[in-house]
């Protein structure tokens, strides 16, 4: 468990950016530098959508996949572009929350699995002892 809130403040500071970045251009920017044979990489259908219809109108052939920021390695099975593999700021936005959250859980496993016995990881070692010896003598009655 993250008892200082590091986890927690991370993610509130990545939502106060996430926040703060909208509408400052980005789609525009990124549609501004696509090239023909590039790919662009969307966290929804819905967005790809989006996105084709804007790449269209500039007369560009750039594929646009939907892929889950919690699974890239989905994109490998469409093959190499010719082009660059671009990522659109909402994917990229994802990819980050999605990774501290890994790192809170990751955390969180790894002081359950370095800690006491059994289902008691979240009580005090000498807690944990002392459950441990009642259960010794429990087993040693039958």
């Amino acid at each position: 468990m993250d008892a200082y809130g590091i986890g927690a403040g991370i993610s509130g500071a990545a939502q106060t950016y996430l926040q703060a970045a909208r509408r400052t251009g980005r789609t525009t920017a990124m549609l501004e530098s696509l090239k023909d044979g590039d790919r662009v990489l969307c966290d929804s259908e819905r967005e790809a959508a989006r996105l084709r219809r804007l790449i269209k109108e500039r007369g560009l052939r750039v594929e646009v996949l939907a892929v889950s920021p919690s699974q890239p390695m989905v994109a490998f099975q469409r093959g190499t572009p010719s082009g660059r593999t671009v990522f659109d700021h909402s994917w990229v936005e994802q990819f980050y929350l999605n990774a501290v959250e890994s790192a809170r859980r990751d955390l969180l496993s790894l002081e359950t699995e370095l800690s006491g016995y059994g289902g008691e990881h979240v009580k005090t070692r000498l807690q944990a002892e002392e459950i441990s010896k009642w259960r010794w003598s429990e087993h040693d009655k039958n």
